[in-house]
């Protein structure tokens, strides 16, 4: 079955995220751009980076966001946030960064909480067993539904953000 990328994309477009700690700013302050491309391995383990309109069920997408301050002073608590879509699982080998910055997973983890929480990897997860006792255990990939990075440092006037992260096609 051969998926058109405009279904998986799309999310991750709607759901990007910027949060700034500071003071409002301009809305042209911050450029951002998302990519994507297609990995495609060969059969030596190498990695190559395509272009493509379709992907097939065990493929991987390599998903890149840059963002530039185009204003003339250093950003300070900058996160950049962005969504696993439905139809895709997180890749635990993908996620890179070119700033400092603590990278996190988006999942319900705590039972005992509404909502979602983030957590560093390997996240762990509380689980109620049959008999009502609590336990914890490693998060499941599948379970990841976004990821940030929250920059450990100013983006100083200029600089650009390049993050990236992966999702298997399920």
């Amino acid at each position: 079955m051969t998926l058109n990328l405009t279904h998986i994309v799309a999310p991750v477009v709607a759901g990007l995220t910027l949060s700034l700690s500071a003071a409002p700013l301009a809305a042209d302050a911050l450029e951002s751009h998302l990519s994507f491309l297609i990995v495609e391995t060969a059969q030596d383990g190498t990695e190559a980076l395509i272009e493509r309109a379709e992907v097939e069920p065990g493929e991987v997408i390599h998903y890149t966001l840059s963002h530039e301050n185009k204003t003339d002073t250093e950003m300070q608590g900058l996160i950049i946030a962005a969504p696993v879509p439905e139809g895709v699982s997180l890749t635990t080998d993908g996620q890179s960064t070119s700033v400092p910055a603590v990278f996190e997973v988006q999942a319900d983890l705590d039972p005992e909480l509404e909502g979602l929480e983030w957590s560093t990897l390997p996240a762990m997860r509380k689980v109620v067993d049959p008999d009502g006792t609590l336990r914890e255990e490693e998060l499941p990939i599948e379970e990841i539904r976004a990821v940030r990075w929250s920059l450990s440092e100013g983006l100083e006037a200029g600089e650009t953000a390049l993050n990236t992260y992966r999702v298997r096609v399920n």
